[in-house]
């Protein structure tokens, strides 16, 4: 083997090695990846996410207000924009008056 087939073999391992690393870490770069690795290190051991679940289990009803306007505003987002039309205004009709019309009219 020589010193380029070495080099070429040691590229080929390292890149092979660089694309295992990047696939692993891929999902972990998207936005919700980011938002659950933030949430780890803030609740490492995610007490507050189940104390949440706890209170709404025992107490549902301040929970539904909120529950039905982000429905509300799902709903409002996924309708079809509507075209606002601009109201047509009145013009008055107005009629050119030449100079010579105007030397008529005196």
């Amino acid at each position: 083997m020589t010193k380029l087939d070495e080099l070429e073999a040691e590229a080929d391992r390292r890149r092979q090695d660089f694309e295992q690393r990047l696939r692993k870490l891929r999902p972990r770069l998207t936005p919700l990846g980011l938002a659950d690795e933030a949430l780890r290190r803030l609740d490492p051991q995610a007490e507050a996410v189940a104390a949440t679940g706890r209170a709404l289990r025992r107490n549902p009803l301040p929970a539904l207000p909120l529950l039905l306007g982000l429905g509300w505003l799902v709903l409002e987002v996924r309708k079809p924009a509507k075209a606002v039309k601009a109201p047509k205004l009145k013009r008055k009709q107005t009629t050119l008056i030449t100079s010579q019309e105007k030397e008529m009219k005196r």
